[in-house]
């Protein structure tokens, strides 16, 4: 039997209680958490890479200037300021290019002009769970969600109200799976406990909005597909 779930006023802090506390204090918060989102790291990326890709620009010539004129000539010795070189020019690379968002239509990732990848929530055939972070599918592309570096609450909102209509594999549990509306139920718990600990404020200044969080929470008298 699949028991219909409500959000208690406590939820906000039992869900975030045992994640990243760290990252979290680090995320932007929207004012609404149904807000198109672009994140970036940007800021704490420059503070580490600025100065160490400067660091590591000056102090490359000496170290190979030791390295050739060497007998031995020990890789370790170089290689270990390449790596410095290598890390700190990388930080400063995602700095400036690499970007996360989401929109109503699709959560999406890229980097620069190089690397862009989509998944549109009304194509997505799976919702999976790593490391800190969910995996949404759709026709073979993957994106991440990491929930506790960026303020994806739009993006359980539309799962949420996608689950309000139709099916899509929910970790291991396929579509077809007996066991599948229970499934159902406990990921719509957790993500609609997961937008309001992100947005409790909100929430409890919003009583409509409030209601229909709740009410998205539910599961439907039958689905679309």
């Amino acid at each position: 039997m699949v028991e219909p779930g409500n959000l208690g006023r406590g939820a906000g802090f039992a869900a975030g209680a045992a994640s990243g506390a760290m990252q979290r204090r680090l995320r932007t918060m929207s004012t609404h958490p149904e807000d198109p989102r672009v994140f970036s790291q940007s800021k704490i990326l420059l503070m580490f890479g600025l100065p160490l890709s400067v660091l590591s620009t000056l102090i490359m010539p000496m170290f190979i200037s030791d390295y050739l004129a060497s007998s031995d000539r020990d890789l370790f010795a170089f290689f270990l300021p390449v790596l410095l070189l290598v890390v700190s020019y990388s930080f400063v690379l995602h700095a400036f290019f690499r970007r996360f968002g989401v929109d109503r239509d699709k959560v999406w990732t890229r980097f620069g002009k190089v690397f862009y990848r989509q998944v549109r929530f009304v194509e997505i055939e799976r919702l999976d769970v790593g490391v800190n972070r969910f995996k949404l599918y759709a026709h073979g592309t993957k994106v991440n969600i990491d929930y506790n570096r960026f303020d994806y609450s739009l993006v359980y909102i539309r799962l949420l109200e996608e689950l309000q209509y139709r099916r899509f594999k929910l970790q291991k549990v396929e579509i077809n799976d007996p066991d599948w509306e229970v499934a159902a139920q406990t990921h719509r718990h957790m993500l609609a406990t997961k937008v309001y600990q992100s947005h409790q404020a909100f929430y409890d200044a919003n009583p409509a909005e409030f209601a229909r969080l709740e009410a998205l929470m539910q599961p439907p008298k039958t689905y679309v597909k």
